[in-house]
């Protein structure tokens, strides 16, 4: 054996033949599946992805140890809205607008990303040592996932589970698209609320509202207070007069309105609220000859839009006011309202401000047509599942979560206006009918349609419909595949708990309605990687560490350069120069694949967040060390025996150590708490086995039980540590630990 040992020479070694093998036993009746959660081909793999996909190894490797037949389905996600972002992004460099490329050619740009982002990925999913089977990578729009994808939407539509709906959505003014609630993040901050005088109809009176968003008034419809309030009870049934327009509102009475928010009357503007959008739905509001009327036919409901898709002002606002950023128009509104005298007063509020996830842009409701896929009927069957303890969450505090959410769910909206993705596969002739196929094929001959011309719908869906798909879809559904057969249902999940509503739920929804099975067992979720001061790591703060890196190291000077270079915010790039020249005073040091394994092992603790510590990072890379010295020392001596067999008390120690060691880390194992074990087998292998029974064995002299009970570590150490044991053992026993 090398004095030193080499971590990047020997891992580089074994990447060539693990990545060219496939592991498995093919011959048991015992079989251990999981599915890789597809990272987004949007650049690179980050700490989280390595974080679980070591965990993913390990139970691969694990499994696979105990005899079982084991897979690990690997492959890639499109990720929509992400992706697209990323490519437009490039081509505004080059000062180029899709629009002008045009649809076609814009997909041709996004698929060279694809390849370019994917050949990346593939290449650190091997550098990690994953045991995975390439022959059977799958991505989200290869050829066979979009025909499973397609089939999806065409059952369920004929099922009467999707539809086509007028809805208000979370509409990102800058993406130009629908986004779903759970790509909505809530912004607190100091804000202002306005009090709005609004003459009363046939009257010297007023009526005052408090709003916070005064630039939508344009679009009100109905003025509402609560029934029960004595200060306005008298007003229901009147009507009240908009400023600008004079649109005659009426003032109703309804028990939703809360008699202590502000002046304890609400201006409801349908078209851009999703609470009014209700208010609005329940009365069947509706504007004719300036005036709004209430109806008993929802047939009548039609909001008063005053928003294009950018959140500019359309023509559905007076002239003054047309054609504007809607924080112009806020601005101009309170200018103009306090010329007529209208403005009472206004004063510090504390508000919500939703942004979008990808744009940070502040979301609009928007109305528009969108594609909706039932849910309750799904979340129904989903929840009897993880009830009956078919499905288990580990740790188990994370079926709240998911209850919080499947308990409350409400239709999908799973259309987005943008040109990557699975194109919708429906159809329009030229009066607006609607045709649902696989492809246009399909659709003439399932509708028996002739040669009438046809249009196929501009949207794609959300990229969580076809990822819903994946624990299935990637293993060949619709076909019944030998992969399919053997794998399906999966065994576990390992995933982050900030997908349980994006991906778990849904992916247990769409399993059952298109198997019949549960897609998984086990879920494992995992904490989130932040850095060491708690941070979540991110670009904009120029605290992200790529986890190759931390393998082969890095200098100093190169990370500040790719931690900076795409931060073009003024002073943002120096502050975030100094922060990583303190954080690494001697610059960026190699660790080796196993000390970084052996280090999420460590932090997968069962909390939210996980600070990454370099110090523990240091503390496994001299395991290693340590490890690979006591096999040079074990290496200098004859191969003796090649069963362990004790010939003294030390020997009968060590032994006992080692089985309770071995016994109480498989509990851990199966238990889902990787940090426990490989607290094990540090503490036994670094101060039972080195620091006692090799220093005793040197004083007696008796060393022929030091290779066989090594043998034995190395086995149950593998999963930890891959690279370094199978390295070890290829020496000294001229064999393989997995094969």
């Amino acid at each position: 054996m090398d004095k030193r040992y080499n971590p990047t020479e020997v891992e580089e070694k074994w990447v060539e033949i693990w990545s060219n093998e496939v592991i498995s036993n093919q011959d048991s009746k015992e079989s251990f599946s999981q599915v890789i959660p597809p990272p987004n081909v949007t650049g690179t793999l980050h700490m989280g992805h390595s974080f679980q996909y070591a965990i993913m190894d390990f139970y691969t490797r694990y499994n696979h140890m105990s005899g079982k037949k084991s897979h690990w389905q690997v492959g890639t996600d499109h990720a929509g809205i992400a992706t697209q972002m990323v490519v437009e992004n490039n081509l505004s460099k080059k000062n180029i607008d899709r629009k002008d490329l045009g649809r076609d050619k814009f997909l041709k740009e996004v698929w060279k990303w694809k390849d370019f982002s994917e050949d990346k990925i593939q290449s650190q999913i091997k550098r990690l040592g994953s045991t995975v089977d390439w022959n059977k990578y799958r991505f989200t729009l290869d050829e066979k996932f979009s025909l499973a994808v397609n089939k999806a939407f065409v059952d369920l539509y004929r099922n009467k589970k999707i539809y086509r709906g007028y809805r208000l959505v979370n509409w990102d003014p800058s993406l130009k698209t629908a986004v779903s609630d759970l790509e909505v993040v809530r912004q607190e901050k100091k804000g202002t609320i306005w009090h709005i005088k609004y003459p009363i109809d046939d009257s010297d009176a007023f009526i005052t509202v408090a709003t916070t968003r005064p630039e939508t008034l344009f679009g009100d419809m109905a003025i509402a207070v609560n029934p029960n309030d004595e200060r306005y009870k008298k007003l229901i049934g009147k009507y009240a007069l908009l400023p600008f327009v004079n649109r005659k509102l009426p003032i109703i009475g309804d028990e939703y309105v809360d008699m202590e928010f502000g002046t304890g009357c609400l201006k409801i503007t349908p078209a851009h609220d999703f609470n009014d959008y209700e208010i609005g739905k329940k009365y069947c509001l509706h504007e004719k000859d300036n005036m709004v009327h209430t109806s008993k036919s929802i047939d009548d409901f039609e909001p008063i839009n005053i928003f294009n898709e950018d959140a500019w002002t359309n023509n559905n606002v007076p002239k003054l006011f047309e054609n504007l950023d809607r924080f112009k128009v806020r601005k101009l509104v309170i200018k103009e309202l306090s010329k007529l005298e209208l403005l009472v007063k206004e004063e510090d509020y504390d508000v919500s401000i939703p942004r979008g996830e990808r744009s940070n842009i502040v979301i609009e409701p928007r109305l528009s047509y969108q594609w909706y896929v039932k849910t309750s009927e799904m979340a129904e069957k989903a929840n009897m599942e993880v009830k009956n303890g078919n499905i288990k969450f580990h740790p188990n505090n994370w079926v709240k979560t998911y209850f919080n959410w499947m308990d409350n769910i409400e239709d999908w909206c799973i259309s987005r206006q943008i040109w990557w993705g699975h194109r919708i596969p429906a159809w329009y002739d030229d009066d607006g009918n609607i045709y649902v196929g696989e492809n246009e094929e399909d659709v003439r001959n399932y509708y028996k349609l002739g040669k009438i011309k046809l249009q196929q719908d501009e949207d794609v869906l959300d990229t969580w419909f076809s990822s819903s798909l994946w624990p299935f879809g990637s293993l060949g559904w619709p076909e019944k595949t030998e992969d399919f057969n053997d794998h399906f249902p999966t065994s576990l999940l390992v995933t982050g708990f900030d997908i349980i509503f994006f991906w778990v739920a849904r992916m247990i929804m769409m399993s059952i309605e298109f198997t019949g099975k549960i897609p998984f067992k086990d879920v494992y979720v995992t904490g989130l990687i932040r850095d060491e001061n708690g941070q979540k790591m991110s670009k904009s703060k120029g605290n992200i560490i790529d986890p190759i890196d931390l393998i082969y190291g890095i200098s100093i000077e190169d990370l500040v350069t790719k931690r900076t270079s795409n931060l073009m915010q003024e002073g943002i790039a120096e502050k975030i120069e100094r922060k990583t020249k303190k954080q690494f005073p001697n610059g960026i040091e190699s660790y080796g694949t196993d000390a970084l394994r052996m280090t999420f092992f460590s932090l997968a603790t069962h909390t939210k967040d996980i600070s990454f510590e370099f110090g523990r990072l240091k503390g496994f890379r001299n395991f290693c060390t340590k490890m690979w010295n006591a096999a040079r020392f074990i290496d200098g001596y004859p191969n003796e025996r090649d069963i362990f067999k004790a010939n003294n008390e030390n020997d009968e120690w060590i032994y006992n150590e080692f089985n309770k060691t071995k016994k109480q880390i498989n509990k851990n194992i199966e238990d889902y708490r990787l940090d426990f074990a490989v607290n094990e087998i540090y503490e036994f292998f670094w101060n039972k086995f080195c620091d006692i029974y090799i220093e005793q064995c040197k004083k007696t002299g008796e060393t022929s039980n030091l290779r066989p009970l090594l043998k034995e570590i190395l086995q149950v150490a593998h999963p930890f540590a891959p690279f370094i044991t199978e390295e070890i053992n290829s020496i000294l026993f001229n064999e393989r630990i997995i094969n």
